[in-house]
């Protein structure tokens, strides 16, 4: 794997950072960007068939001089191939991330906080987020908590949702607990983690992560069973919830171990999934 990111590292620096610095769009603007490598290459979860995927930061009358003819504006990178390996680029303003990441936005803290710069001009993207990065402890913090408190509400939430007996609902819950619980486990053990894709693997990478991974992939296992589920009696012997709250319960025992808080004051919205 370090291979594989040590070879898309260098051709992103070697042949997509110059095809880009000679695009006769960006030319009279040059000292106004920051071209960053986000995606799966900083972070090291690249394989043999991973893109380039670099974000052009700069400042919005920048921006609205760059983008035009493009689909930016709905979330579509521009692509190209150099040397059959897919080049990403898509502009973003500053005021754009940083509102993101001061909402902690799992997708933008993952993207922009786990990235290589590869070109800024006076450092103004370090500068610029430098506080609001992910791994900026009272952030991790803020997540963590957040994460957490969440998670121990939708749990409770879960339980009297047995009342209902609608097998929709609970699987719909079933996994949002699942994917809160991964979220946390990842922030517990301080690793990236993208929200929007393979983030079961990327959230069991470190050593708690490593501690659950069976203990996970039996939710999943038990999410089968919930066609079988017909009267009372089904629903009260649901065997995930006794393993979901196994694994709750390593949660905040390790967070607790670590400093961190059990249940917030009042909720925090920002962490509904």
């Amino acid at each position: 794997m370090k291979d594989i990111q040590a070879r898309l590292l260098k051709f992103a620096e070697s042949k997509c950072l110059p095809y880009l610095l000679e695009r006769p769009e960006f030319n009279d603007y040059l000292e106004k960007l920051s071209f960053v490598l986000v995606g799966s290459v900083p972070t090291g979860f690249c394989n043999e068939n991973s893109d380039i995927d670099i974000a052009i930061v700069c400042n919005e009358e920048t921006y609205k001089s760059i983008s035009s003819n493009t689909a930016w504006d709905k979330g579509k990178p521009s692509e190209v191939y150099l040397d059959n390996i897919q080049l990403h680029y898509y502009a973003i303003t500053f005021n754009r991330i940083e509102d993101r990441l001061k909402e902690l936005d799992d997708i933008y803290l993952y993207v922009y906080g786990n990235c290589i710069i590869l070109k800024e001009p006076n450092n103004q993207y370090t500068e610029r987020f430098k506080g609001l990065f992910p791994y900026i402890s009272e952030v991790r913090k803020q997540r963590l908590e957040g994460k957490l408190d969440m998670l121990l509400r939708r749990y409770r939430g879960f339980k009297s949702a047995f009342n209902e007996i609608d097998i929709l609902m609970i699987a719909r819950i079933c996994l949002e607990l699942i994917t809160l619980c991964l979220k946390t486990i990842a922030l517990l053990d301080n690793v990236p983690f993208d929200p929007r894709k393979r983030l079961f693997n990327m959230a069991l990478s470190g050593n708690l992560g490593c501690q659950l991974d069976s203990k996970m992939r039996q939710l999943f296992c038990e999410l089968g069973n919930l066609g079988q589920l017909i009267n009372d009696l089904d629903f009260t012997n649901f065997s995930f919830c006794k393993k979901i709250d196994e694994v709750i319960q390593i949660i905040s025992n390790e967070a607790i171990s670590q400093g961190f808080r059990i249940g917030l004051e009042k909720p925090d919205i920002r962490h509904l999934e």
